[in-house]
């Protein structure tokens, strides 16, 4: 899928979710979905202010909210009461660790755990929709730190 034919599909989402598709929403998800990185709801308002000063931070939390809600994206907990997002219409399912220290994210995908929630899910009788795993802990840049801090 294309970035035009993602932004047509979310357009089409908002409007049959009864959703006003405005031009401050498009800049919006454009700015969403032009990164792969994750970014916050702040960081995302930045972006948006690059191109239209006029975007609203509550129009950003309101359109995110949405985005959300239809798994255009998803959020992800800091661990430090932060929250960030990132793009996944169209893009392989991965899942994250998070460090608790730094808030750093590192993706991950492994097929082995993947089975594992299947056979899981079969035995069951359940039907994933989707899912997500988060690992929260300290990245080995972190630990160093602290490691190098008690004399270890």
């Amino acid at each position: 899928m294309d970035h035009d034919q993602e932004l047509q599909t979310v357009a089409d989402h908002f409007r049959q979710e009864g959703y006003r598709w405005t031009p401050q929403r498009a800049l919006i998800v454009r700015a969403a979905f032009a990164t792969h990185d994750h970014f916050t709801a702040d960081e995302l308002l930045a972006r948006s202010h690059e191109q239209d000063p006029r975007v609203s931070r509550a129009t950003v939390y309101r359109t995110l909210s949405v985005l959300e809600a239809a798994g255009f994206v998803e959020g992800l907990d800091t661990g430090d009461g932060g929250r960030r997002f990132e793009h996944v219409l169209g893009h392989q399912h991965h899942d994250h660790m998070v460090c608790t220290t730094c808030a750093a994210i590192v993706e991950f995908h492994d097929p082995l755990i993947e089975e594992r929630q299947e056979a899981a899910a079969r035995q069951h009788g359940f039907l994933i929709e989707r899912h997500s795993l988060r690992l929260y802990g300290q990245c080995k840049r972190c630990r160093a730190s602290v490691q190098k801090r008690v004399g270890r």
